[in-house]
């Protein structure tokens, strides 16, 4: 038996409903290959030769709920509510896909068999079928109609045809979710995967960003998808080798360029408190680059303006500490979160073989510096605006003065050139108003 999941009550009533209407169905997909890889599956697709309008009808008056979600590529949502709580599956009709461009089919028919539909999926070890019964007791039926599981077996990815060209030429994004796939299930692409993706890569340049990101992200989160799973090397690195050796690298980075050392350091890694993990791997793999630059990159890739702006400020972090131009004061500015990541940064990159123990040793006494207990902001001064306006009336200085002065208090403070305390704080900013002559 492949996994109790399916074998689930809720599973078991749409199958029913199914059989009564004289259709098969089956799960497919990720779930089926993660059972049987031992590995956990979040959602459970199924698939089978009923159209849309068949499974309309076959759900009615059933404990199974059918929502047409896009009917031409024959997609039916079904939904059952049980002792259990609520489940939704979503259901596709065998079909087969033409392409004229781009990574979207331009037209679908419906089949009737597994062994059809199998040749519109993507790998092999995605296209297995497992029957789902009526009855509990039933036995599994998988069929198998592209070697998938001896794949699995061998630990090897590749298409569903023989020929990769088959498949890849279809669809660009492909080559991005065999590097993903890697990653995350440490599956070895076969030599004629790699060579098929390195005659395709030109076609991720027509693929939109958005889609991009999304792949690029699942890579790069690949080390924490299936923490038990044992590999034979570690996954984010692998999937970016990939990437590299099929000139994929360009349609992701541009400009960016690859590094040996920091794409190892990526296993070395471990995200600090308060840092965007996807982030914070980027300020990793493009240390070497300018804040702008990566920052660029990630909003061209839609990634969120905030990692962008966190990976930024990082980037901008380790570069003063190399250069030994970053004041406490810089520091400070820039936040605690940002230190930490150029700690952890370096601290991965050295392990990685980067002969950055000096940097290492910087960042960590700034970080300590930073957690000494001086003010990082203007609200941890013992004093406010409101201290210093009496200050300003009596000299006839207007209020607008109060703002550089608290920025100058805040500085001393940090360089403790003053306590951060209020008298030490108010006599210093006496003496500066008294040399500030009136506007």
């Amino acid at each position: 038996m492949i996994t109790a999941a399916f074998r689930a009550p809720w599973l078991l009533t749409a199958a029913c409903a199914f059989a009564a209407g004289g259709f098969p169905l089956y799960a497919v997909g990720g779930s089926v290959r993660n059972a049987l890889m031992g590995l956990p599956a979040s959602d459970i697709d199924v698939c089978g030769p009923a159209t849309p309008d068949q499974v309309v009808a076959l759900c009615a008056g059933t404990a199974v709920r059918a929502v047409l979600r896009a009917a031409h590529f024959g997609t039916v949502e079904l939904h059952v509510t049980d002792a259990d709580g609520r489940h939704m599956a979503e259901y596709t009709t065998f079909r087969m896909d033409s392409y004229r461009c781009g990574h979207q089919p331009s037209a679908v028919s419906f089949a009737t068999t597994p062994q059809v539909d199998a040749l519109r999926r993507d790998f092999s070890v995605n296209a297995l079928y497992l029957r789902l019964t009526d009855t509990p007791d039933a036995p599994e039926a998988l069929i198998d109609p592209t070697g998938g599981l001896a794949h699995i077996r061998q630990r090897v990815l590749h298409t569903v045809t023989v020929d990769p060209d088959q498949v890849l030429k279809d669809d660009g994004l492909r080559i991005l979710r065999a590097a993903r796939f890697q990653a995350e299930l440490g599956l070895t692409p076969t030599p004629a995967l790699l060579a098929s993706a390195t005659r395709f890569a030109p076609l991720l340049k027509d693929i939109a960003q958005e889609r991009l990101r999304d792949e690029l992200i699942k890579l790069l989160l690949s080390d924490a998808r299936y923490p038990t799973l044992a590999r034979s090397q570690p996954p984010v690195p692998a999937g970016l080798d990939t990437l590299l050796q099929v000139g994929a690298w360009g349609a992701l980075f541009d400009t960016l360029q690859a590094n040996d050392t920091a794409i190892r350091a990526t296993a070395c890694y471990l995200p600090p408190e308060g840092m965007p993990p996807i982030a914070g791997k980027l300020t990793v793999l493009f240390w070497q680059e300018s804040p702008q630059a990566l920052g660029d990159c990630m909003r061209r890739l839609r990634i969120s303006q905030r990692e962008a702006a966190a990976a930024e400020t990082s980037l901008k972090a380790m570069h003063g500490i190399r250069q030994g131009s970053l004041s406490l004061m810089d520091a400070v500015r820039l936040g605690l979160p940002a230190l930490r990541q150029a700690a952890a940064a370096f601290t991965a990159l050295h392990a990685a073989g980067e002969p950055l123990s000096m940097a290492c040793k910087q960042a960590d006494a700034m970080l300590a510096a930073l957690q000494s207990g001086i003010p990082r902001s203007l609200q941890a001064l013992a004093l406010n605006g409101d201290d210093l306006l009496p200050l300003c009336t009596a000299r006839n200085l207007p209020a607008r003065q109060i703002g550089w002065v608290l920025d100058t208090l805040w500085q001393a403070a940090v360089e403790q050139r003053v306590k951060n305390e209020k008298a030490a704080l108010l006599a210093l900013a006496e003496k500066l108003l008294n040399e500030k002559k009136p506007d």
